[in-house]
């Protein structure tokens, strides 16, 4: 069993959303490969800024499994209330085409172990783990 540690940050919690997607993505190929050429949108809620980074990150995976599709733009919006976290996200990227993305690794799932948010004024860094 293998997995990897990820660090990213940002000088806003969207801003390191995004990063750790294009980290998570840089994980499975090279993101410079992949050309932001189809738009959509996606939602998501939960109770937490953990839970909603371990579905963030999830939802990227089952896209690649499901729909082959890889992502190298991301636009984050948070938003939280009374019952919890919410994203609106846009991404952009491709399917995978093996000529063109020569996949590193396989990614099982994100892992709530070792996961941390840490917000400061100028800077959050999440910090999570792949199981690979």
């Amino acid at each position: 069993m293998s997995d990897v540690v990820i660090e990213a940050f940002g000088p806003s919690l969207e801003n390191a959303f995004e990063n750790a997607a294009k980290a998570l993505e840089d994980t499975l190929v090279d993101i410079r490969t992949v050309e932001p050429k189809l738009e959509e949108r996606i939602s998501l809620q939960a109770p937490s800024k953990e839970a909603l980074l371990y579905d963030w990150l999830e939802l990227l995976i089952i896209k690649l499994e499901t729909e082959g599709m890889l992502y190298s733009r991301f636009e984050c919006n948070i938003s939280n209330d009374e019952s919890g976290y919410s994203l609106e996200a846009k991404l952009a990227g491709e399917r995978f085409q093996e000529s063109k993305h020569e996949q590193k690794v396989a990614v099982k799932a994100p892992t709530y172990h070792e996961m941390k948010i840490d917000e400061r004024p100028d800077r959050v860094v999440v910090r999570f783990l792949l199981d690979l």
